[in-house]
């Protein structure tokens, strides 16, 4: 289906005004589609109705002209017994093909055009989806009047016919053209955001409502199948009883508008019987077999439980209209609880207002029963009152507990970063503790390594000086020298090592007998091959001042 939105930023709609012939085709279709197929349908039924019945053509136009004026709901009187309690089914039927003609119409003229419906096209189409079945109209009525000579039928109101004629076309045509234009008029009505969001809610509390009046119809028929089965049993035939199951089908909505209208908390009249969840008076029905879904009474001590169902209605209400609130709110607009309560208000107001026409509309005057049908403003009230409070109570909770949970969140959150901020400044200063020590500490060995005047080679001294005293004792023997010679070996070896001590505590030798020995500091040098192959093996390398002072020392002895 071609879409009439967003043409007009591309395509300019032309200056003149003329009807060309496509559009003028396009609106000859949808004027003349519905009342000729209706026609057509009407006709075929009341003619194989009439033959099957046996029964004389004579009043075939009239029958044929009342039968469409039935279906528009127009009050008939036959015999002095009006008929105003009209099955709403093929109705309902009319205004959904009436509408689907519309749309159809729009986007013929849009494709055709090229450019978006202006408010020309719109009141053109709406003139065609009207003049169809306003013609036809008329038509009947001067059929009726000139057939209430012979026939016991009285013609009805001209102008309420019309009326009601004139209605269920034009609400057809909203419906059909609203389809394709309401979101051009919304941007352009800067319509709230509340009240767009507030007609899927409204039809959902309407479906909820009627689904749940025509379980409690097919309960009831159920419940008395023996009822139902002896009224179809007055048909006496097979046409008889066809013609019973037919009408109780196109009468089922209207039974089943009275079922909801009660479960609202309601009451249904129908002659001297009452109906709601607090009492059931019995009474005398038609013998039509759906009517036996409505219980002869009393009242059942559990009916006012079913008062939970548009409690429940309007809960799920509130909870729709919460989450998208809070849907929109994620999206970034600027709406809160306030616009939540706008939105049950709307959509509620709305579910009433269509409950109580609807209510109007499936009830009426029908002969000795009189007004039959349930009581309509209360149907409409309750309905409203049910969803309002129960929605917006809903709806405020729901946002409430979503708020707090989300400032719980957000709280969570902030704690969360707080701590991991605390811990990332703890870790930094741990890190900065147990690196100062370390830098430290070499500070001092750098500052104190000078001032000590020793090497760590040298600290193995004394060892290295017994291991020398010990070669030089053993050379002297070897080369037989004397006893003196030994005591002077012994001497040396003591002024050696008063030297080495005296050189390590950093204070003067004041043994005379030792040779005056310049105390040098060694630095490092490269190590030589022989001494890294000792260290490999595991073996002592002689310290070099150890050497140079056993050597000193060896040489005062001589």
């Amino acid at each position: 289906m071609t879409s009439t939105l967003g043409r007009s930023d591309r395509h300019a709609p032309p200056d003149d005004d003329h009807l060309d012939p496509e559009r003028f085709r396009i609106l000859l279709g949808t004027a003349a589609r519905v009342p000729a197929v209706t026609l057509a349908v009407v006709a075929t039924l009341v003619v194989t109705t009439m033959v099957v019945a046996n029964s004389d053509l004579t009043g075939i136009y009239a029958a044929i002209a009342g039968t469409w004026l039935a279906l528009h709901q127009v009050t008939l009187t036959i015999d002095g017994t009006s008929l105003g309690v009209l099955p709403l089914l093929p109705t309902a039927v009319l205004v959904w093909q009436a509408a689907r003609g519309a749309a159809s119409a729009a986007d013929a003229i849009v494709e055709n055009s090229g450019y978006a419906l202006d408010r020309q096209d719109v009141s053109r189409i709406t003139a065609a989806t009207l003049a169809g079945p306003l013609v036809v109209t008329s038509a009947a009525l001067i059929v009726l009047q000139d057939a209430a000579s012979v026939l016991p039928v009285t013609p009805p109101n001209p102008a309420a016919a019309l009326g009601w004629v004139t209605g269920t076309y034009l609400l057809a045509s909203v419906i059909g053209i609203g389809s394709r234009v309401w979101r051009p008029l919304v941007r352009y009505y800067a319509v709230p955001e509340w009240l767009v969001l507030a007609f899927r809610p409204a039809l959902r509390v309407l479906l909820g409502l009627f689904a749940l009046g025509g379980i409690v119809v097919v309960a009831g028929l159920l419940w008395s199948w023996e009822v139902v089965g002896e009224l179809l049993a007055r048909g006496d035939h097979w046409t008889g009883v066809l013609g019973l199951t037919v009408l109780s089908i196109l009468y089922l909505p209207n039974v089943v508008i009275g079922a909801a209208a009660v479960l609202a908390g309601s009451t249904v009249h129908f002659g001297e019987m009452h109906l709601s969840l607090f009492e059931a008076t019995g009474g005398d029905l038609p013998v039509l077999p759906v009517l036996a879904a409505i219980p002869s009474g009393p009242a059942a001590p559990f009916w006012p439980v079913l008062l939970a169902v548009p409690a429940t209605i309007g809960a799920l209400l509130g909870r729709f209209a919460a989450q998208r609130t809070l849907q929109a709110q994620a999206d970034g607009a600027a709406v809160g609880s306030t616009d939540a309560a706008w939105t049950v208000l709307a959509a509620a107001a709305g579910a009433g207002v269509v409950t109580a026409a609807a209510t109007w509309v499936a009830g009426g005057p029908l002969g000795v029963f009189g007004t039959v049908g349930a009581t309509w403003w209360l149907a409409g009230v309750l309905v409203f009152s049910w969803a309002g409070l129960l929605g917006i109570i809903t709806a405020q909770l729901l946002m409430w507990r979503e708020g707090r949970l989300a400032a719980a969140a957000l709280r969570a959150e902030a704690a969360a970063e707080t701590v991991s901020d605390e811990t990332s400044d703890l870790s930094e200063d741990e890190t900065e503790t147990e690196d100062s020590p370390a830098v430290e500490e070499s500070e001092t060995l750098a500052i104190e390594a000078p001032g000590d005047g020793t090497d760590p080679e040298d600290e193995q001294g004394p060892a290295d000086e017994q291991d020398a005293g010990g070669k030089d004792t053993a050379r002297e023997k070897d080369t037989g020298t004397a006893a003196g010679d030994a005591d002077d070996d012994v001497g040396g070896s003591t002024g050696a090592a008063e030297a080495d001590s005296a050189r390590s505590t950093g204070e003067k030798p004041t043994t005379d007998d030792v040779i005056d020995a310049e105390i040098v500091e060694i630095e490092d040098e490269p190590a030589t091959a022989e001494e890294k192959s000792r260290t490999r093996t595991g073996e002592d390398v002689p310290d070099e001042a150890d050497t140079e002072v056993a050597s000193k020392a060896e040489k005062g002895a001589d």
